[in-house]
């Protein structure tokens, strides 16, 4: 739709609700904030998990001119946690349920020009009446106007959604036949809708138009079928994008554009695994939470963009939004990069009575809908996750679904076996893989895991007497939560059982792949968690900072992508248990390693037949080196080979002493224009730039100019490391901001960095 306004700046915010405040417009004693915004900001634990639990009020004062107040007035809230209603200049515009999903509300009748008053009733509280909520969940869901907001100015005629649908006819070819939603207050007419697509680069495939009859109210409009030549198909190895353009005309006046970015691409999801333009690909993924320290959900695009380059960085090739449709930023970004999207509506293991069923069918609708076009989307999570059966509620959900879209297969998401298959894929979550090597326990360094313990058989969960499609959508998680403090054996052994599942994901053949517990660490209730809020299931922690386990995933990218060499090891004798460093895993693409102590070469090490079916196994390091408690320790040094050659080299000190910290700076230019943000991470590291994994210092943050910290101003490392955010303090000037970071207690230098803000 034209006419779009970008509506998150100069809001006001209160706790509580006020019908009196709503009659007189008044905004008197209400916080002036921006969006996105979170009721209450939060400690990064320990709160309680009822802080967020609340009624509260949002305002927005704006002005209308005359052209302006002449036109159609829409209101588009992206996201507001849980239930909200609308009010506009006194007069109630509408509610909506459900906190993930988009709503829109037409406004025209209540505004008028001159100053105009909105105000938005937030209902943040867990309802047993809106997904994901009827029991205790585990994750928090914050609350507040945590996405963007956007005001449009329209004609008597627009066009809402366009779900640009297609078939391939050949490798470089396809009928196009997009599908137009359109809102008309006027009588029926006959008009034209032209249709462009055209690379990044303006170079067009395809330019039409077609005479349209536009009746009065909502309707949906499906133009003929289009051949489209010259495609170059949207792949994961290489995302290849189109712009995809239509104006509405009637009397050759333009009423109405909408624009959108497609890929063309087909799925198949078979029970032989999933193939992406009739090649194989096996999934390897993690489910994600949306949430960052302190401020939850309420994050903008840079930072959501950001999160799917971390996962496509660190090899993976899929995301699940667990457990709900997420901002559009983090889904734009996984289409721009080639990463696969497991999408869901929200729920968490509870369903209610028909209300709650009605609110879960809005969300699909909503969910196809907003997000048909994303070519990264492969498949529709139609099934609370970890619910029951109910074949009522699901017959229905994945017909509607297969109506909106049956391009796409659906899933449902179960952690239950022999559970009914209504959808198209068997999604399950096996957690059972508990570290019980051949069933009897073990430790790390353990050798001979039976596989079976790790992934179960296709058949053994659906109880199926033949394949279908299937995929493992959670693994690991809860059962070895870690934190970046723990001790090395806990860390190694984290590490230890994501391979086993990512060499066991490699062999097997009838699965798409896995999709692991999760890719960050996130708040949660006290029901779960390790009792300070925070579940510590991810392979990075809540500042995106990787744990070793995350390695196990980066390093089975081609050495010529990237080379890499990671021991997991402190390299110190009262470490683990008795005096010694062994054994010790060593996460590496490298072809073998050559491992040095006491001054000369302890052999070769090659990748271990544990994890066989990796592209890169683990190397195990395992050999006596006869030494004793009292012996004087020694400086050790790894040596990475390929082909034949010394390619990379990780030493150890015997005396690691902290020398320092490093700060790396993600962004250096920010928006003024929003809020955006800017990430720093900082690092307590010793002589050779080594992590010191235990240094629990404070580092202090100070700001210069028109940017903010998000959370405290002092912060204590977790892992010998820590990130932070700043948010720009939007006025649309350019200007130059500072941040000096600090270690109080420690005599190293301050550490100073710019970062300039442009309005846009």
């Amino acid at each position: 739709m034209k006419g779009k306004l970008l509506w998150n700046l100069n809001w006001y915010f209160c706790e509580g609700f006020s019908d009196e405040r709503v009659k007189c417009g008044s905004t008197d004693g209400m916080e002036q904030i921006h969006l996105p915004h979170q009721v209450k900001t939060l400690t990064y634990n320990c709160f309680s998990h009822d802080d967020t639990q609340m009624i509260s009020t949002y305002a927005k004062r704006f002005t209308l001119n005359a052209e302006e107040a002449a036109k159609r007035t829409l209101v588009e809230f992206d996201g507001v946690m849980t239930y909200f209603e609308l009010y506009v200049n006194g007069h109630l515009a509408g509610s909506h349920k459900g906190g993930y999903s988009r709503a829109r509300f037409e406004i025209t009748p209540y505004v008028h020009e001159g100053e105009n008053t909105l105000f938005v009733m937030v209902d943040s509280n867990e309802r047993n009446d809106i997904p994901p909520f009827g029991c205790v969940i585990d994750y928090i869901t914050y609350g507040g106007i945590y996405r963007d907001v956007n005001l449009y100015l329209l004609e008597p005629v627009f066009m809402t959604d366009v779900l640009f649908r297609y078939d391939m006819t050949g490798e470089n070819t396809a009928e196009v036949y997009p599908e137009f939603y359109v809102d008309n207050a006027g009588p029926a007419f006959t008009g034209v809708i032209a249709v462009t697509v055209a690379d990044r680069e303006g170079r067009e495939l395809l330019s039409y138009s077609q005479d349209v009859s536009v009746a009065a109210g909502c309707s949906h409009i499906t133009l003929d079928r289009r051949a489209v030549n010259g495609i170059t198909r949207w792949d994961p190895e290489d995302p290849h994008m189109y712009v995809v353009k239509a104006v509405l005309k009637k009397d050759a006046q333009e009423l109405d554009t909408i624009e959108d970015d497609i890929g063309f691409r087909t799925y198949e999801c078979r029970a032989d695994g999933l193939f992406v333009n009739g090649r194989r690909i096996i999934l390897v993924g993690m489910d994600r939470h949306q949430s960052y320290p302190y401020i939850g959900y309420s994050i903008g695009k840079r930072a959501q963009r950001a999160d799917a380059d971390l996962l496509k960085q660190y090899g993976l090739n899929t995301v699940r939004t667990s457990h709900y449709m997420q901002s559009q930023y983090f889904l734009d970004r996984c289409d721009e990069i080639g990463l696969l999207v497991f999408e869901e509506i929200p729920g968490w293991q509870f369903i209610g009575d028909e209300g709650f069923k009605q609110v879960v069918l809005q969300d699909v609708r909503s969910m196809i809908v907003t997000d048909f076009n994303h070519p990264g989307i492969f498949i529709w999570g139609v099934r609370i996750n970890e619910s029951l059966d109910d074949d009522d509620l699901y017959t229905r959900t994945n017909a509607l679904a297969h109506e909106l879209d049956s391009s796409r297969s659906t899933g449902g998401v179960r952690c239950y076996t022999h559970s009914h298959l209504l959808e198209d894929v068997y999604t399950m979550n096996d957690f059972c893989h508990a570290g019980t090597y051949g069933g009897k326990g073990g430790s790390a360094g353990s050798s001979g895991s039976d596989l079976r313990q790790v992934l179960r058989m296709q058949q053994e969960v659906t109880g199926l007497p033949y394949k279908v499609p299937y995929m493992v959508t959670e693994y690991m998680g809860h059962t070895y939560p870690t934190k970046q403090f723990d001790n090395e054996f806990v860390r190694d052994e984290h590490a230890r059982r994501h391979a086993d599942i990512l060499a066991r994901t490699f062999l097997k053949n009838d699965s798409l792949g896995s999709i692991g517990w999760c890719a960050f660490d996130y708040n949660t209730h006290g029901d779960y968690g390790a009792g300070d809020k925070i579940c510590y299931h991810g392979i990075f922690d809540m500042f995106r900072i990787p744990k070793y386990a995350a390695y196990v995933y980066r390093t089975q990218k081609s050495p010529e992508e990237e080379l890499l060499m990671l021991p997991i090891t402190a390299f110190s004798r009262g470490e683990k248990p008795l005096y010694g460093i062994m054994p010790f895993l060593v996460l590496t693409n490298c072809d073998y390693i050559e491992v040095f102590m006491y001054g000369k070469s302890l052999g070769y090490f090659y990748p271990s037949n544990r994890f066989f079916g990796m592209p890169h196994p683990p190397i195990e390091v395992d050999v006596d080196v006869d030494v004793f408690w009292n012996d004087v320790w020694q400086d050790g040094k790894i040596v990475g080979y390929l082909d034949g050659k010394p390619v990379s080299e990780y030493k150890f000190l015997r005396n690691p002493h902290l020398d320092g910290f490093a700060v790396t700076q993600d962004d250096t230019v920010i928006s003024s224009s929003e809020v955006d943000t800017a990430r720093f991470e900082v690092r307590f590291v010793d002589q050779l730039g080594h992590v010191c994994t235990f240094y629990n210092g404070v580092i202090e943050i100070e700001t210069e100019g028109d940017i903010e910290v998000i959370g405290p101003r002092f912060l204590a490392p977790t892992g010998g490391q820590i990130a932070f955010w700043v948010k720009s303090v939007p006025n649309r000037k350019d200007s130059t901001a500072r941040v000096r970071v600090k270690a109080p207690a420690l005599s190293y230098p301050d550490q100073v960095f710019e970062i300039r803000l442009k309005k846009d």
